[in-house]
């Protein structure tokens, strides 16, 4: 059962990101925080219970101390996560490899003409950022498991078997792939003409795609699955929740009590349920670091 040390707390480190996704789902504009609240929150954070975090944005590697942030996570006892583009990843690699549990990096194409339409033109060549981290990590010693992310649209809906084909070529194996069907949610909003697709297309696309590779650790999401289904804090310590088009403010990391954080949190049967529902993949893969 999922209770507050098995929850994944999402802490957007910043709002920024220069890439430009169509598909992205942050709240722009919020200001980042100081390294020393950004500290203070994270010893709260585990003071209250919490022993996940994921680091995410925006970008979360634009900030110039993100390394300090999940070093001093990893020293307090969590469990954790980096959600990032991967343009870093390699220059970062070494001192990561003792800090970190898990990466999740997004592959939604395998041409420059995809990525470009379903992200911007600054992530045409992300498949060769997968490709060349991917290799490297074939001959080094590696201890942070690997997750793939896929956002599965309009664009690409009909291109998810060659996408993972392809990266089944790789000598690497991946850890965990999740691909979720695109949500109208922050950003991502104003492009939903453009990528939203049907329901039942993208269960089949994915059924189909699972039944050709049995043997690779896929799982998938639809929009309504994913709906309430993670908890998120804002670069200001927000405690908010993804809720249909919007996010629903919950708590306030920083200003409000453990007791009301827990209470607001954790006493809503619906929101844990689809959070381990949802993040199911943390327990059934054996943290390496």
């Amino acid at each position: 059962m999922l209770n507050i040390n098995t929850l994944l707390l999402d802490f957007r480190i910043t709002s920024y990101c220069n890439l430009g996704c169509d598909l992205c789902f942050r709240n722009p504009g919020i200001e980042d925080q100081s390294t020393e609240n950004a500290l203070k929150i994270l010893d709260k954070m585990y003071q209250v219970g919490f022993r996940r975090v994921g680091f995410t944005g925006g970008e979360p590697t634009t900030r110039k101390d993100f390394l300090t942030l999940i070093e001093h996570a990893k020293q307090l006892g969590f469990m954790t996560y980096l959600s990032t583009v991967g343009h870093r990843f390699v220059m970062d690699y070494e001192r990561l490899n003792g800090i970190l549990d898990w990466v999740g990096i997004p592959i939604d194409g395998i041409e420059k003409e995809t990525n470009s339409d379903i992200r911007s033109e600054k992530m045409g060549n992300q498949h060769r950022v997968v490709k060349d981290i991917l290799t490297w990590l074939t001959h080094s010693d590696n201890k942070i498991n690997i997750k793939l992310t896929t956002v599965v649209s309009q664009t690409n809906v009909h291109q998810i078997s060659d996408i993972v084909r392809w990266i089944n070529s790789f000598s690497y194996k991946v850890q965990s792939w999740r691909f979720y069907q695109f949500c109208p949610l922050g950003v991502g909003k104003e492009k939903r003409d453009k990528l939203e697709i049907d329901t039942d297309l993208f269960i089949k696309t994915m059924e189909q795609t699972k039944a050709e590779f049995p043997d690779l650790p896929l799982s998938w999401a639809t929009f309504e699955e994913r709906d309430k289904a993670n908890v998120v804090m804002e670069p200001n310590f927000d405690v908010i929740i993804p809720d249909g088009e919007n996010y629903t403010y919950l708590c306030n990391m920083e200003k409000d009590t453990p007791e009301t954080i827990i209470h607001n949190i954790f006493g809503q049967p619906e929101i844990m349920n689809k959070c381990e529902n949802n993040r199911f993949w943390l327990d059934e893969m054996e943290f390496v670091s």
